[in-house]
């Protein structure tokens, strides 16, 4: 077990923030909506250093999540800022040209630069987009093939699939097949609900096709609406495989799958017998570097290529014909991803930016991918993230790379729904503290509602506290009722719309930058900007949103669900009129509020127990399906579930609804058909399925807060073994790194 802090940082930019002295600085003015601006725009020059090539060429691409950057094949490049105070972020993508690739990011924090906001000219929010008929979209991996030394089961790119109807005979799609992705997923749109159904896949590109479900045919529990749930299995009758792995010298991985940048490079694999012709391939890798080719008994090398690199031919040793030959793990020598010591933004002559590398020295390093949390639903990439916002009526159109045109604005949103200064005939409410369990973000969060079907909330997330000491909470909430720090505000607002959804209301989602310019990604886990509506469903519900946006149409209610307050994950200034006391009778409101927003059966059970007694949330509530199972499961409940998976779980379909004791019972079957604590011995303490291996939390402040606290007085991987048993893992107990 790694050293323990007690604060993991969702975003770096509490260690250090750039604060200027204003009157040093020249401030000229031009007043544009009645608000004094920038006459001139502020520009800052952004600069990388790179310690180490990585063995190649270097090569470099930027980008800003607002403002314009100039994207130039440079270590140095000029970003105009926005208006408006706040933090910015510049991105860099440093390559090599020989598969190695490193992405890093500075901030800069307008506050004291003297750029206020600009108020844009008024824009009308368009009416959303009617939807198609969605039914479920069914989603799953191919496997072949398994690397023993790593415990990863194979994942298959571009290998062809269907679904089946076992009784019809029908299938899904209609016509043709749906290739599986860099990371072996597929999403098939618009199956019905099939009583008995098997996943038809093909490994040599569509000439022949096997049953992959698992454990054959399975049936569908999901009634007519999207889900993301994952089918997993071996594959019962694919032939014998020839499987290894490639990775660059430093153990990353061979390329990048980048929406940010929109860049997609992966190595490949070819076998070839000992004369070098070709017997298969080449196939790509997937996004871990894994692959599989077809058994040939005359096979003598596997070669393989790494964009830009030399040809690495792998010696075909130990030749199983009836099942798997396993080649292990290679290293492509003298080539690493190149190394990003630091990146410097700079106004004039004064330094501005901070650098804010990922979090390491963390229990999250075991899962080292970019994309590993806070997309557990799926990756959007910047077209599809337009594509959202034009179904909701955010953006009037999308330039082919997703470019936003005709978008609204902070103010216009808060205008069409009526809140903050347009709110009339209806109360607004407001609570200000940090969510320490699960971003630990310092949150100024807002909510109206004027009817069970017109409700909207917007919460403005500010820098969070650097240790989790009193007065680091109190300077970090001071700041946000100050508006110093804002880092985004995300909006949500749920209504009926004439002739959308079915005359039903449904939850739109929305991310403003600090200067209330709207923005398509995010960054939360100080890893990577994710895209809307994957970033948000994540831990929003997402009842009908399949992996990508419009996966089984382009309606705009993706399924989304407000978020209850849970005061039992937060911390509170000591400060009056900011403490726990002082904001409970809001915070209920504020609850109160989601009972209007279309919340799950969870969610109501949730808040009706909170508040059985009083309008005090009771951070020790036991729902009471958890009662009479004795005292480990209360504390499993308790110290786990409430404090690492309810926030999300609660927002969820039934079937990850961990209220109910059923859904989550030891031994039981859970909600993929599987062993219930097989499942979570998977998703939080590791196993084969390396895609899913831990998984969950999949917040990764909420990851490291729950396997720091191995060895305190509420160890939250020990009391998960104590309540699943020997049964949760090999080892019998919940052990960091278990299984990579």
């Amino acid at each position: 077990m790694k050293s323990k802090t007690r604060l993991t940082r969702s975003i770096q930019i509490v260690l250090v923030i750039a604060v200027l002295a204003a009157a040093s600085l020249a401030v000229f003015t031009k007043v544009w909506a009645g608000v004094s601006v920038p006459a001139t725009p502020v520009q800052v020059t952004v600069s990388v250093v790179v310690g180490s090539t990585g063995g190649g060429k270097l090569k470099y691409q930027w980008a800003a999540t607002d403002g314009t950057i100039v994207q130039v094949n440079a270590s140095s490049t000029t970003w105009t800022l926005p208006d408006g105070p706040g933090l910015h972020f510049a991105y860099v993508l440093v390559s090599n040209g020989k598969g190695g690739f490193t992405e890093r990011r500075v901030a800069v924090n307008t506050d004291t630069i003297g750029n206020p906001p600009v108020i844009p000219p008024p824009t009308t929010l368009a009416p959303p987009k009617a939807a198609d008929p969605v039914g479920n979209s069914y989603r799953s991996f191919i496997t072949w093939g398994f690397i023993n030394t790593l415990q990863h089961e194979v994942k298959i790119p571009n290998s062809q699939t269907y679904v089946l109807d076992v009784g019809s005979a029908k299938h899904y799609p209609p016509t043709g097949t749906v290739p599986t992705t860099v990371k072996g997923s597929f999403t098939i749109p618009k199956v019905p609900a099939i009583p008995l159904f098997s996943t038809q896949c093909s490994v040599d590109g569509g000439i022949t096709y096997a049953d992959c479900s698992s454990n054959g045919p399975v049936t569908l529990d999901i009634p007519a609406v999207a889900t993301t749930d994952y089918v997993f299995g071996t594959p019962l009758t694919f032939p014998p495989v020839i499987s290894g792995s490639l990775v660059l010298q430093d153990g990353s991985p061979c390329g990048t799958q980048n929406e940010f940048f929109n860049v997609h490079v992966t190595a490949t694999a070819t076998l070839l017998d000992g004369s070098g012709v070709t017997l298969a391939g080449p196939v790509q890798l997937n996004d871990l570097g894994d692959y599989s080719l077809p058994y040939n008994s005359a096979a003598a090398t596997v070669a393989l290529k790494c964009p830009g690199a030399p040809v690495l031919k792998v010696a075909v040793t130990g030749l199983n014909a009836s099942g798997q030959t396993d080649l292990g793990q290679v290293k492509l020598p003298g080539i690493s991803a190149p190394t990003v010591t630091n990146m410097t933004a700079m106004l004039g002559s004064t330094s501005v930016g901070t650098f804010l590398p990922p979090v390491t020295g963390q229990p999250s390093d075991i899962v080292p991918r970019s994309d590993a949390f806070l997309a557990e639903k799926g990756l959007d990439t910047r077209l599809e993230a337009c594509q959202y916002y034009k179904a909701i009526g955010a953006v009037t159109s999308c330039t082919a790379t997703g470019g936003l045109t005709g978008a609204i604005s902070f103010d216009d949103w808060q205008r069409m729904v009526k809140i903050g200064t347009y709110a009339s005939g209806a109360t607004e409410y407001t609570a200000t503290y940090v969510n320490k369990e699960d971003l630990n973000l310092s949150r100024e969060h807002h909510s109206i509602s004027y009817g069970p079907n017109n409700t909207a909330a917007y919460v403005c997330n500010h820098v969070g506290p650097v240790t989790d000491s009193q007065a680091d909470i109190d300077t970090a909430i001071a700041n946000t009722a100050a508006g110093k720090n804002l880092v985004a505000c995300v909006a949500m607002d749920y209504m009926v719309h004439t002739g959308v959804n079915g005359g039903k209301a449904f939850t739109r989602f929305y991310i403003f930058g600090p200067s209330g310019q709207l923005l398509p990604s995010v960054n939360l886990d100080t890893r990577r900007e994710k895209f809307v509506p994957g970033t948000c469903v994540v831990c929003h519900g997402g009842d009908k949103y399949a992996g990508n946006f419009p996966k089984g149409g382009k309606g705009a209610d993706v399924g989304g669900h407000f978020l209850p307050y849970d005061t039992g994950n937060f911390e509170f200034s000591s400060k009056a009129g900011l403490t726990e006391t002082d904001q409970e009778e809001a915070i209920y409101n504020l609850n109160q509020n989601v009972l209007n927003a279309g919340p799950t059966g969870a969610e109501s059970d949730l808040i009706a127990g909170w508040y059985a007694s009083s309008h005090v949330l009771n951070k020790t509530y036991l729902p009471s399906s958890w009662m009479g199972h004795g005292a480990v499961a209360t504390s499993f409940y308790r110290n786990v579930i409430a404090r690492s998976c309810r926030s999300c779980h609660a927002a969820m379909v039934e079937g990850y609804n961990f209220d109910h004791y059923a859904n989550i019972t030891p031994g039981g079957t859970f909600y993929r058909g599987e062993d219930a604590t097989l499942d979570v011995g998977t998703t939080v303490c590791g196993g084969q399925q390396v895609i899913r291996a831990h998984s969950m939390p999949n917040s990764l402040v909420t990851f490291n807060r729950f396997w720091n606290s191995t060895g305190t007085a509420v160890d939250q991987p020990k009391i998960l073994s104590n309540f699943f048993g020997s049964g949760v893992s090999p080892t019998g107990s919940c052990t960091e790194g278990l299984v990579p």
